[in-house]
């Protein structure tokens, strides 16, 4: 498969964010895929995947994940995405507090030669989105300075 069609699968994958598009969960995501950063308990294949989209968007009103970068090698891709929303559902604890977040994320998706996307890695900016929320409090040196 190349390296083209790797990344226009996984950047298919935004649609079931979204647009909780199920059509696309159905369509692209196997019955054996594995979301290592959903929370613990969260079923795979597609259904878990489409909860858990069903979930962050319950959570945050106007959500939206915009791309920023992307990029394929081998049988996986690399999405750089922007996460914006607004708090007023229940995060991990934390009761919705009407405030806005914005923050990225790095998401990669392993598509095999089936093409359909079997697993699913992150690295997001939670710190930042739980500061925003005010569920932490951040001291942050100031910038520009030598140490």
């Amino acid at each position: 498969m190349s390296h083209d069609t790797v990344l226009e699968i996984a950047q298919q994958m935004g649609r079931i964010f979204n647009d909780l598009d199920e059509q696309i969960a159905h369509q692209l995501v196997a019955e054996d895929f594995v979301d290592y950063e959903a929370p613990p308990g969260t079923p795979g294949g597609p259904a878990g995947y489409l909860g858990t989209a069903r979930w962050m968007n319950s959570v945050f009103t106007e959500a939206s994940w915009d791309h920023i970068d992307s990029f394929a090698d081998g049988d996986k891709a690399v999405i750089r995405v922007r996460f914006t929303g607004i708090h007023t559902g229940d995060f991990l604890g934390f009761e919705g507090t009407g405030n806005k977040v914005d923050v990225e994320h790095i998401h990669i998706y392993r598509v095999g030669d089936d093409g359909l996307v079997h697993e699913h890695w992150a690295c997001r900016q939670d710190l930042f989105l739980l500061a925003q929320i005010g569920a932490v409090q951040l001291k942050l040196p100031p910038t520009g300075t030598r140490a």
